[in-house]
This record gives C-alpha cells, sequence and structure tokens, in this order.
C-alpha cells in the first residue's frame, strides 16, 4: 500500500507532457527516456522545495530555509538548491527530495549532511512520468502537486533527519540557455502558491560578451556588483518573499541594445510586449553632459536635521558631477537667491564655490514654491546638454502664488528647455499630487522622505541613477521592412519615455497588433546626434509563458488611469459616478484590470476583502470610486497622500511581479492579499471556499457549463489542457475553483471527499 501510493504522488509530481514547451523552450533535443526505474520504496514523506512544504500526512518535517545559487557563465547555468530541515519528533524521519527542473536540466551534484541509504539523485522524464500517470489522480488527493505537471523532475536519495536534528542537502543541476538574438532567458521554477520560508536567491553572471543589461520581469534583485562582463544579484526582501517561477533576462552586446518579449492575446487584435532597451557601462564616454539646477528648501520647517542632511545630499551630488558639467543653485524660504544667474561650468574653482554656497545655508521664513520653480525653469541650459532639475521641500506652498492649478499649469508653460524635473518631498506636509505631476509631466520621478529614511542616501540614490544620460527625448516607432508601420503598437506605457542613462535599463511596455514579424525602433538625442537601436518582433513566437507581460503593463495601465483622476482634484473634482460618466468609466476600467490581471491597490482593495460582493459590478466600482475620490482626489497632502505618492512612481513604472501583489498602505507599511492567486496569466480571488476566474467578477450568476470532480477522468484531462498552455497552476488550489477555459466556464471541485 506504501509504494502504491508514494509512486503514483511521484508519477503526479514528474508528470508532462509535449505542452511543456509552452513553459520552458527546450534548448536541444530530448535525450530517449532511460529504461524504467528499478522498484524502490520511497518514504511516506516528500520535500518539494518549490512548494516551501513537506507533503505526507502527519509530517514531523519543517522546511527551515531555502537557498538557491545560480551561475551563469555565457550561455551555461548552473543551479544549487539547498534546503534544509528540521525534525521535531523524538524519531529519526525519512524524506525524499522532488525538485522541478526545466527540460533539458542535467544533474551534476547531490551532497547532504550525515548518513544516507542511497546517495544519488536521478533525473526522471516526463516520458517516465506519463506511463504512470493515469493511475495518480484516483489515489492521490492533494491539488497543489497539480501545479508540477508539465515540468521534469529531480528525485533526490532517500536520507535519514536525525531526531530533533536537521539535515542538510545540495542538489545541482545544469542547463544551456536558449538564445534569441542577443538575449539569453533563464527560469528557476517555482510555485505560484508557494509556502514556507522565503528564499535567499543569489545569481552570479560572467559572459565574454559586454552585459548590456540583466533583468527580472518576475523578482525584485538588487544589484550588488556589475562591470562589462560580470554581475552579482541578490533577492531583496520583497524579492525573496515573492512567489512564482524567478524569469531572468540578459541582454549581450556592445553599443546600444535592445529586445523584446511578447504574449499573444487575440482580444486586443495581437498581443503584448515588453520591449527591453540597454546602454551597457562601457558608453561612459558617449554620455551627454548634464546641465542641473539644485532648488533646496530652506524655510524653517526644515530647521535642524533636515536642512543638514539636504544639504550633505546637495554635496554629494556636486561631487558626483564632472569637469565641463553646468550647475546652479536656487534657495528658497519667503523668496528666492541663488548662486549664479545662470549654471556654472564646472571646474576645481567653480566646484569649490558651489560647496561653499550650499554649506552657508541657513532655514527661515516661508515655502515659495511658484517662484523657485519658476526660476529654475528660467535657466537655459547649454547646448547639447541634458537639462535637470531636483527640486526638494519639506512643505506646502505658504508664500505667493499657492494654488495648486496654478503652479502646475505654469510648470507647463514655462518649461521651454524641457527640463527633468526630479522633486524629492521631505516627510508628510507635501501636496503629494502637484510634485507627482512635476515630476511625471516632465520624464522624471517623484521620491517621499519619510520618518526614520535617510534623505541623504536617498537624494544620493537619485543622483546614482542620473549619471551618463545616453540618449534623450526617446522616440518610438514600428517598421515593417523599411515602410512605417502606424498602429502596429499601441497604449505602450510609460506614454512618454525616460532618458536612457549609463548602465540602467528601459523597460517598455505596449500592445501589438497583427500576426506579421515587425521591427520597433527607439531613437533620441544622443552627445553626437540622433541615436537610434532596434528590436524585433516575431509574434508567432509570442508565448503563454511571458504572462508576466500583460499583468505588467495592466499595473501601470492602472497607475495611469487612477493619476488622470487624482489629478481632478487640483480643480475641485470628485470622482462621483453617477454625475460623471466619464468618471465612471475611468473606474470601471480600473476595477476590470485590477480583477482580471490581480494587481492590489488600495483603491481596489475590496476584491481581496473576504464577504465583498465580487458578483455586484455597480458595487465594485462604488467601492473603487469612494476610495479613490476620499483618498486619491481629495487627500491633498499627509501621510494619506505620501503612501499614494509612493504606490504610484512604483507602480507607473512597474517593472516586476512582486510590486503587482501589494501596496503602500497610509502606515506605510506593506500589504499583500493571500485571498488572490496569480497564476500564469490567470488571476483567481478567493472568494469564501471557492477560488474565482477574475474575469469573472461582476457577473451575478456565473453559467457553469461544466462542473470537473478531482481525481476524475476528465479532470485529468482539463489538467494537460492547460498545460499546454502553461495554466495548471490555476486549478492547483484547495477547494473550488471558478475557472474560464476556451470560452467555457468550469467548476472543478478540488474537495476531498
Amino acid at each position: 500500500m506504501r509504494r502504491t501510493f508514494l509512486s503514483t504522488l511521484l508519477a503526479l509530481l514528474t508528470a508532462a507532457t509535449s505542452g511543456a514547451q509552452t513553459l520552458v523552450q527546450p534548448v536541444g533535443p530530448i535525450p530517449p527516456p532511460p529504461a524504467p526505474p528499478a522498484a524502490w520504496s520511497p518514504p511516506p514523506r516528500v520535500v518539494v522545495p518549490q512548494m516551501g512544504r513537506v507533503v505526507g500526512r502527519s509530517s514531523a518535517l519543517d522546511i527551515t530555509a531555502i537557498r538557491g545559487k545560480v551561475e551563469i557563465r555565457d550561455a551555461v547555468a548552473s543551479t544549487t538548491i539547498e534546503v534544509s530541515l528540521a525534525n521535531r519528533s523524538g524519531a529519526n524521519q525519512e524524506a525524499v527530495i522532488m525538485l522541478p527542473v526545466p527540460v533539458g536540466a542535467t544533474v551534476v551534484g547531490f551532497t547532504f549532511e550525515g548518513p544516507a541509504n542511497e546517495p544519488t539523485a536521478r533525473l526522471l522524464t516526463r516520458e517516465e512520468a506519463r506511463r504512470e500517470y493515469d493511475s495518480i489522480v484516483a489515489r492521490e488527493r492533494d491539488p497543489a502537486l497539480l501545479e508540477w505537471a508539465g515540468w521534469n523532475l529531480i528525485r533526490s536519495s532517500v536520507f535519514p533527519v536525525p531526531p530533533g536534528g536537521t539535515q542538510r542537502v545540495q542538489v545541482t543541476f545544469e542547463q544551456l540557455l536558449e538564445s534569441v538574438g542577443d538575449r539569453i532567458d533563464y527560469v528557476l521554477p517555482r510555485s505560484d502558491m508557494s509556502r514556507g520560508p522565503a528564499w535567499s536567491i543569489e545569481i552570479d553572471i560572467t559572459s565574454h560578451s559586454v552585459l548590456a543589461a540583466v533583468y527580472s520581469p518576475t523578482h525584485e534583485l538588487r544589484t550588488v556588483r556589475r562591470d562589462e562582463h560580470s554581475a552579482r544579484l541578490v533577492a531583496t526582501d520583497r524579492g525573496a518573499a515573492a512567489t512564482g517561477a524567478l524569469r531572468l533576462s540578459i541582454v549581450r552586446g556592445v553599443g546600444l541594445n535592445a529586445s523584446v518579449l511578447a504574449y499573444p492575446d487575440p482580444a486586443v487584435g495581437g498581443g503584448y510586449f515588453l520591449l527591453l532597451a540597454a546602454a551597457p557601462p562601457g558608453l561612459a564616454n558617449e554620455s551627454l553632459a548634464r546641465d542641473l539646477v539644485l532648488v533646496l528648501d530652506r524655510s524653517g520647517s526644515m530647521s535642524g536635521a533636515p536642512l543638514e542632511q539636504a544639504k550633505l545630499a546637495a554635496l554629494r551630488i556636486v561631487d558626483g558631477m564632472r569637469d565641463g558639467e553646468r550647475i546652479n543653485v536656487i534657495d528658497f524660504s519667503n523668496g528666492i537667491s541663488k548662486l549664479a544667474d545662470q549654471p556654472l561650468i564646472l571646474d576645481p574653482a567653480t566646484r569649490g564655490t558651489t560647496r561653499d554656497y550650499i554649506a552657508g545655508l541657513q532655514p527661515s521664513g516661508g515655502t515659495n514654491i511658484h517662484d523657485a520653480l519658476l526660476e529654475a525653469l528660467r535657466q537655459q541650459p547649454a547646448a547639447g546638454s541634458l537639462p535637470l532639475c531636483l527640486f526638494l521641500t519639506d512643505g506646502l506652498p505658504t508664500i505667493g502664488k499657492t494654488i495648486e492649478r496654478d503652479i502646475r499649469a505654469m510648470a507647463e508653460s514655462a518649461n521651454g528647455a524641457k527640463r527633468r524635473i526630479f522633486t524629492v518631498g521631505v516627510g508628510p506636509d507635501v501636496n503629494v499630487p502637484l510634485l507627482d505631476r512635476l515630476a511625471d509631466a516632465s520624464r522624471a520621478v517623484a521620491t517621499y522622505v519619510t520618518q526614520g529614511d535617510d534623505l541623504t542616501a536617498k537624494v544620493g540614490d537619485i543622483a546614482d541613477r542620473l549619471k551618463g544620460p545616453v540618449i534623450a527625448d526617446i522616440m518610438m516607432n514600428a517598421t515593417e521592412g523599411r515602410a512605417p508601420a502606424p498602429g502596429r503598437i499601441a497604449e505602450t506605457l510609460p506614454a512618454v519615455l525616460p532618458d536612457l542613462f549609463l548602465g540602467s535599463t528601459l523597460v517598455v511596455l505596449g500592445q501589438y497588433r497583427g500576426e506579421a514579424p515587425f521591427t520597433i525602433g527607439i531613437s533620441g538625442n544622443g552627445r553626437d546626434g540622433v541615436r537610434a537601436m532596434t528590436a524585433q518582433v516575431d509574434p508567432r513566437a509570442a508565448s503563454t509563458a511571458n504572462a508576466f507581460v500583460p499583468r505588467l503593463w495592466a499595473s501601470r495601465r492602472i497607475a495611469q488611469l487612477i493619476d488622470g483622476i487624482r489629478q481632478l482634484g487640483a480643480d475641485g473634482h470628485t470622482a462621483a459616478l453617477d454625475s460623471d460618466p466619464r468618471l465612471r468609466e475611468l473606474v470601471g476600467e480600473i476595477v476590470r484590470l485590477s480583477a482580471t490581471w490581480g494587481i492590489l491597490t488600495e483603491y481596489t482593495s475590496m476584491l481581496a476583502l473576504e464577504g465583498s460582493r465580487f458578483n455586484d459590478w455597480r458595487a465594485l466600482e462604488a467601492a473603487c470610486a469612494d476610495s479613490i475620490n476620499g483618498r486619491a482626489v481629495q487627500t491633498r497632502s499627509g501621510y494619506d497622500a505620501v503612501n499614494q505618492g509612493i504606490n504610484f512612481n512604483r507602480q507607473k513604472l512597474e517593472s516586476n511581479l512582486a510590486g503587482t501583489k501589494g501596496y503602500v498602505n497610509s502606515q506605510l507599511t506593506a500589504v499583500e492579499a493571500p485571498s488572490m492567486a496569480q497564476c500564469g496569466d490567470k488571476n483567481l480571488w478567493r472568494q469564501g471556499s471557492r477560488w474565482v476566474d477574475g474575469s469573472l467578477a461582476g457577473v451575478e450568476t456565473p453559467q457553469v457549463d461544466e462542473e470537473v470532480l478531482f481525481g476524475s477522468d476528465r479532470h485529468r484531462q482539463l489538467l494537460w489542457e492547460l498545460v499546454d498552455e502553461g495554466r495548471q497552476s490555476a486549478i492547483a488550489l484547495d477547494g473550488e475553483v471558478l475557472l474560464r477555459h476556451r470560452g467555457k466556464t468550469y467548476l472543478v471541485r478540488n474537495v476531498i471527499q
């Protein structure tokens, strides 16, 4: 009985079909399946690191830590998964590790602590698994394991974990990564619904070719070290806790580079694309000179630490600029003062003068934002330079023109030089929508410094990002051959593209139309004239494995819609649905995108609340409108506004899925919803004991076309249909699942009878 149960469990974990290529494309021919393995008797507990859990009834084993170490050398990746286990019982516990891996992976290492009965690890192919799969569903009752149908699997040795002790196991596998032009892609399988400890993830990359860009669309990674040919990245706290497969794209090559990932969606007439544009560190000698105006608030409220930190931050910026670049300093309280009438060319003498001026600033008076900003925008930049402004304030306008609408209009009309206005709000007493609009309308971003933050470090981060502008005033176009192809790309976000800086990556999301191949071009102003790069788009190669593309696009689109409504607050408007059909349409689109793609915002958090009226569209719209009206429109300052500014500036440039699953609330703490599941390109919301497909939001009484019982032949058939599309994790949830699939609505009863 024990052997039958666990052999069928193994079959479920290793099951796969040829449709797995929609998840991970093989990099070469798949070797013929080996001879059937000799009979073996696995222990009654199975460790699945990707799920963060030990499968097996009454298990006394806990996973205490998981570490992923990835080394990529050119196009070969070596991945080591280290799992630490603890035995809570007073007797030896045996277990086996099951590790889902991409097609084409090869086991190259297996180590463990202490004695083991079978010191080997074996790769089980999908062909082996399929021979046993038909008998599994009727016996195994854990739907979460269905997520690994479609993957190959490494089965480790059986090993003991001593009473009250620990065991640590390492499994290493290698794979040849697929190349798409100058880009190679890496995937580390992880569960969309993983539980257990957060992973520690380290990635080391070495390439003979220049590394133009290293980008993860799924997890938040921090670059610890990078040069032209190598990089080291680690997962941030948020990245380590994020669920779902970790995906990494590496773009290689000298000079400017661009690459596209695409997702097919007939509903939009083609699909969605994500374009990566990169400027490698080696282009330092080809960057534009910067023309910077530093605008510093020295009103009385800045007295003490705020002004001292602001001065240190300003000095750091001055020290980071090159000789030959230009700088001016404008400081304001009741009135306006400045270092010079026009920006100074930096050399040792003017650098010292600038430092002395900043060091001598003293606090006093009120906050004349209007005149300070106007004076900054009147500064004429040098020809061929990139005009920048860093505007730092800790208060609301109290002197001169103080109406938000007037200040915003002045900034738009007076900025003929197209100076980028990077705003920094210090503390809660700032007009957040105003600072956001000043930045957003000028190809810049706003930053907020809250209690406990290091102002000097935050401003220093901005300065580091602005080093070495390579292309300014960027535009996009589409061509087929040499002819313009209007209409092939649409709804690109950000709508106004930011500048591309040295060592950075520009991520543009949008929709494409049609199925014929075409080219996306990016061009802008460089040091020696127009600079351009192109990326080829072949819609026939679009894959549902790139489900992160439409999800990231939806997150940015929601930010754009919310800010459009939020800015109406400067004119005294409200978001009353019944009195303004235009606002009702915008709110409806916000709710639809949030529900369908699983974008959790503070304005659509009702989707994740227990007992929410998920089937009542009017109620969902009204709840969203009330939240937007009470917070986004009417709340202009205070921490209730600052948190919205933080969310907006992250979301408008959303570049990884970790950010789509939550938001920062008015207490400036992170909020995520366990009642939401992003499963491939599906999104499901928990409603009581049932998971509901996000596309069914607002459907009062969904018409169920077919009920499917866990363990039935139809359940198995549905699973493999979903495997073919990379969507099997959508039915790997406990309880009932109401799912849209191929134009029909299924009620999948993952309920143990």
